[in-house]
């Protein structure tokens, strides 16, 4: 099942991913976009799960 996000949500998502496109250091900055809205890869689940 889809999460779906509001329409502000949606648009921060793409200019920060639009900004994250342009930064030198891509993976950091997609790592950041992503997280803000509550995106991780399954290598962060330890820092979330106790």
């Amino acid at each position: 099942m889809p999460t779906f996000i509001n329409e502000e949500t949606y648009t921060r998502l793409l200019i920060d991913l639009r900004e994250a496109a342009r930064a030198g250091d891509w993976e950091s900055a997609l790592a950041e976009v992503l997280g803000g809205v509550n995106v991780l890869p399954e290598a962060c689940r330890g820092d979330f799960v106790g």
